[in-house]
C-alpha cells in the first residue's frame, strides 16, 4: 500500500512540474522555476528518524524508487526533529532549484511557514503523510487516516464480542496534538464503537473532526 501511496506522490509531482515549466516562458533557468523541456525536481524533507524507523528504512528508499520510476530528479533530507534544520533544508531546496517541494512537517506552524515560503517563490508543494492544518499546500498524499481508525475500531468491537465482554473498559491514549492523523483516525475508531450493535460499553475520549475551518479532510491524495 506504501508504495502505490508514493506512486501517486511522483504522479502529483510530475502533474504540477510539468505545470510549472509550462507556465515559466520566460527562457530563465535561474532559480526555482523550470524552463520548457527541463526534468522536475523535488525537494522532499522527512520529520526524524527517532518516532519511527519508517521515514529512513521504508519511505525514503520508495521516494526515490518512485521518483526515479518517473524521472524526476529528488533530494530526500530529513530533518531530525529539529524545526530550524527544517526551515533550512527548505531554504536550501529552493535556492538549489527544486521546483516542488514535499515535507512531512513537524508541526503545522513549522510547515506552514515553510509552505508559505516555497509558495511566494513560485515553487510547488505537496504535503505528505501529515496534512499541515492551516497550510497552503496544492496537494495532500497520505493513507485514508480515518479508514485506518475505523479498521482499528472494528476489529476493537469484534474482540470484545468474541470474548463476550459484558463490561469492558477501553482506555484511549491519543496521538501528537500537532499532526492530524491521530484526530482522523479517532474519529473512524469512536464512528465505528457507537455504530456497533455490541453491548460492550466503552470509555472513550471526544472525537476529534478532521475538518477544520477550510482545511480539506485527509483522504488517500487530494488536490486543494
Amino acid at each position: 500500500m506504501r508504495k502505490g501511496i508514493l506512486s501517486i506522490a511522483a504522479v502529483s509531482l510530475l502533474t504540477i512540474g510539468t505545470l510549472a515549466a509550462c507556465g515559466d516562458d520566460s527562457g530563465d533557468d535561474s532559480g526555482s522555476g523550470t524552463g520548457s523541456g527541463k526534468t522536475p525536481k523535488i525537494g522532499v524533507i522527512l520529520p526524524d528518524s527517532a518516532s519511527s524507523v519508517r521515514w529512513e528504512t521504508a519511505d525514503r528508499k520508495f521516494l526515490k524508487a518512485a521518483f526515479d520510476a518517473a524521472g524526476v530528479e529528488s533530494d530526500i533530507q530529513n530533518a531530525q526533529g529539529d524545526k530550524t534544520q527544517f526551515q533550512t533544508l527548505a531554504d536550501q531546496m529552493i535556492t538549489n532549484g527544486a521546483n516542488v517541494l514535499m515535507i512531512v512537517n513537524l508541526d503545522s506552524g513549522t510547515g506552514k511557514a515553510v509552505l508559505d515560503k516555497a509558495k511566494s517563490q513560485g515553487v510547488a508543494t505537496i504535503d505528505y503523510d501529515r496534512l499541515t492544518l492551516g497550510g497552503s499546500a496544492q496537494y495532500y498524499v497520505s493513507f485514508d487516516n480515518e479508514a485506518v481508525g475505523k479498521l482499528q475500531g472494528e476489529g476493537l468491537v469484534k474482540c470484545l464480542t468474541e470474548k463476550n465482554a459484558s463490561k469492558p473498559v477501553v482506555a484511549e491514549l491519543n496521538g501528537s496534538p500537532p499532526t492530524t492523523t491521530p484526530p482522523c483516525s479517532r474519529t473512524g475508531t469512536t464512528r465505528c464503537s457507537s455504530r456497533s450493535t455490541t453491548r460492550a460499553s466503552t470509555s472513550r475520549a471526544r472525537t476529534s473532526r478532521c475538518q477544520t475551518g477550510t482545511t480539506p479532510r485527509p483522504a488517500r491524495s487530494s488536490s486543494r
